[in-house]
């Protein structure tokens, strides 16, 4: 079932674009990527390569409009210093930020989807 209630790619990268004019994810690099799944393919995603953690965190939106974040798995043990561990928290604390900017902006989008008007 193809739900026209997420945002598209186009709202989520100027999302993610103004986000970064006044604040930032710390230590990682953030991409916007189309959906891969062929019943979404308007919308789009998140992706944030970690720098300090063999990981990558993507941001997804689903068709009731709730951002989730899901950490890739990696296996192994992987030693960080003090100063490493403190930059992961960087990064997953101000992805986090981004996850609720993110919501925060599709709860205040109109919403598209027909049965919306109903509510």
């Amino acid at each position: 079932m193809t739900c026209t209630a997420r945002p598209t790619f186009t709202e989520i990268h100027e999302w993610v674009t103004e986000y970064e004019k006044h604040d930032s994810v710390a230590h990682a690099t953030v991409h916007v990527l189309r959906q891969d799944d062929p019943e979404h393919l308007e919308s789009g995603m998140v992706a944030i390569h970690l720098n300090h953690g063999p990981a990558s965190i993507s941001l997804n939106v689903d068709c009731e409009r709730t951002w989730t974040a899901a950490l890739s798995e990696r296996s192994g043990e992987f030693p960080l210093s003090g100063g490493n561990l403190v930059a992961l928290g960087e990064e997953l604390y101000t992805t986090g930020k981004l996850c609720e900017y993110l919501q925060a902006r599709t709860d205040g989008a109109p919403d598209s989807a027909p049965e919306a008007a109903l509510r």
